[in-house]
C-alpha cells in the first residue's frame, strides 16, 4: 500500500471517529426529561395532572409526565427519579414540575435538591424570582412565596463550568461554584456567599449520599440511584475536601470566633449572620454563611475537635 493510500485511510478513520464523537455529544446534548417516577415519599405527597387544579394522593412508582405537578405537605418529602437518571429530592411545602421538550425544572414554592449526572446537557431551574442554568451538577434551590425570595446554592465543581443564576427579568446574571450560594429577594440578587460544606452535609438529610463517609447510604439505594449518586459524588467530594483543608488550616490562627466577627465587619464583610439567616427560613434546606456568627461558632467548635494540620 502506498503512502498516499495510507494517509487517505488514516484521514477517513479520523473523520469517522470525529463524527462518532460529535454524534455522541449530540445525543448527550439532546437528553430530555420525558418522565419521572415517584422513587420515595414521606407523609402527604400529592400529584396534579397537566396543570389541573385537582390533587390526588401520590403512591410509590407513580409516573409524572411533563407539566404534572408534585406537591408535598407539612413534614413531608418526596424523591423523583427521571428517565435519564436525574434525582430530585423535595422538602416540605414544595410544588415542583418539569417542562416538556427540554431540560427545565420549575419550583413554585418550597425546596429541592437536584442531582444531575454529568454529560446530560444544559438544564434550567426556574422559580418566580430566578432562572438557574447548569451543565450537570448537584445544587439546591428554595423559594419562599411570602418573602418573594429564592435561594440557590451549589455543591459540586463541574468540569463544564459554574452554575449561572439570573434574576427573573434576566437583567443580572452571576456565577456560582461549589460551596457558594446567593439569595434573590424581590428581584434583587444579593451577595455571593460561601457556606460551610461539612456543616451542610451533617445537617441536610436531602443531601444524603453525597458527603464523605456516606457509602453505606448509597448502598441502600436502587442501582440507578446509586449510579447517579456515585457519578455526581465524584464532583462533590473534591470541593468538600478542599474546603475542609482550608478550614483546618484556618484553625492554626487560633482566633476566637467572637474576636473574628468585629474584624470581618471592619473589613466590610460583616453583615451580621442573623440578618442573613432571617431571610433564609430554616426548613429542609438551609445554609450557614461562613461569615455569620453561627458559622463562626461552628468553626470554633470544629477547631476544638480538629487539630490544625502541620
Amino acid at each position: 500500500m502506498s503512502i498516499k493510500n495510507i494517509l487517505s485511510l488514516q484521514y477517513k478513520l479520523v473523520t469517522i471517529l470525529l463524527l462518532a464523537s460529535l454524534g455522541s455529544n449530540s445525543v448527550l446534548a439532546q437528553s430530555v426529561l420525558k418522565r419521572a417516577e415517584v422513587y420515595k415519599l414521606r407523609n402527604q405527597v400529592d400529584l396534579s395532572r397537566q396543570n389541573r387544579p385537582v390533587w390526588n394522593r401520590a403512591k410509590l412508582g407513580d409516573n409524572l409526565a411533563p407539566q404534572d405537578a408534585l406537591r408535598t405537605g407539612a413534614n413531608s418529602r418526596a424523591e423523583l427519579l427521571f428517565n435519564e437518571g436525574t434525582l430530585v429530592r423535595t422538602g416540605a411545602g414544595t410544588i415542583f414540575r418539569f417542562a416538556p421538550g427540554k431540560r427545565s425544572f420549575e419550583l413554585d414554592s418550597g425546596s429541592a435538591l437536584i442531582i444531575i449526572r454529568p454529560g446530560q446537557g444544559e438544564s434550567s431551574i426556574i422559580t418566580p424570582e430566578a432562572k438557574v442554568v447548569s451543565q450537570g451538577t448537584a445544587l439546591f434551590i428554595q423559594h419562599d412565596p411570602q418573602r418573594n425570595s429564592s435561594l440557590i446554592g451549589v455543591l459540586t465543581s463541574s468540569t463544564v463550568g459554574p452554575v449561572r443564576v439570573s434574576s427573573a427579568n434576566g437583567e443580572v446574571t452571576i456565577e456560582l461554584s461549589a460551596g457558594e450560594f446567593v439569595a434573590i429577594i424581590n428581584g434583587v440578587i444579593g451577595l455571593v456567599e460561601h457556606f460551610i460544606l461539612p456543616m451542610f452535609y451533617e445537617n441536610i438529610e436531602l443531601a444524603a449520599g453525597l458527603g464523605a463517609g456516606q457509602e453505606n447510604l448509597i448502598a441502600k439505594e436502587s442501582a440507578e440511584v446509586q449510579k447517579t449518586l456515585n457519578l455526581v459524588r465524584l464532583e462533590a467530594l473534591e470541593p468538600l475536601k478542599n474546603q475542609s483543608a482550608w478550614l483546618k488550616g484556618f484553625c492554626r490562627f487560633n482566633i476566637n470566633p467572637e474576636q473574628l466577627s468585629p474584624l470581618l465587619q471592619w473589613l466590610g464583610l460583616g453583615v451580621p449572620g442573623e440578618q442573613i439567616l432571617l431571610k433564609l427560613p430554616e426548613t429542609d434546606l438551609f445554609v450557614t454563611p461562613m461569615r455569620s456568627l453561627t458559622g463562626l461558632a461552628w468553626l470554633g467548635s470544629y477547631c476544638q475537635v480538629q487539630p490544625p494540620s502541620e
